[in-house]
């Protein structure tokens, strides 16, 4: 009986002995993470863009799953941006340039139903931007995404993509 009361009073021992040790590093570590924060700060100078959707080049946003590239020159470095209307009053903006090697995404079609790299073949989901299908070879990550805001009562879209320079 005493050989097991003293098991017990070593391995409770030992357990708090462990806990006291881990204890302070953890606190240690724990302190360092709140005095290492930094605040980041993004260079990046972006530029709403109000696109009025009741022009007839955006006439393909007019039913859900529509969708349809355009161009604000001083902006996204010049290159194309596709918008995509997700439902009523939801919109997914991607850049039109593939992350694989640059080439230009085609928008969804009844051919393809995704954005479709035709140089490498990779495919992009048209409700996220996620790659569906990597290239041939190398590999893709999700296009870029632009914050936007809808307002149904005038029909307009905000986008904000980063400027040029």
């Amino acid at each position: 009986m005493i050989e097991e009361q003293r098991r017990i009073f070593l391995k409770q021992s030992m357990q708090s002995i462990g806990i006291a040790m881990c204890s302070g590093s953890l606190i240690a570590l724990l302190q360092a993470c709140e005095t290492n924060e930094e605040i980041v700060s993004s260079n990046v100078n972006v530029i709403p863009f109000i696109l009025d959707l009741k022009k007839a080049e955006f006439s393909a946003l007019g039913s859900i799953g529509g969708a349809v590239y355009h161009n604000e020159a001083t902006a996204n470095e010049g290159n194309d941006i596709i918008i995509i209307r997700l439902d009523q009053t939801k919109f997914l903006v991607v850049s039109s340039i593939c992350t694989h090697q640059g080439c230009t995404v085609n928008l969804p079609s009844v051919d393809k139903s995704t954005l479709f790299c035709p140089c490498h073949f990779a495919e992009f989901s048209p409700t996220t931007g996620e790659v569906l299908v990597q290239p041939k070879q190398g590999s893709a990550t999700t296009l870029p995404i632009f914050r936007n805001e809808y307002d149904p009562t005038s029909n307009e879209l905000t986008i904000y993509l980063p400027g040029n320079g």
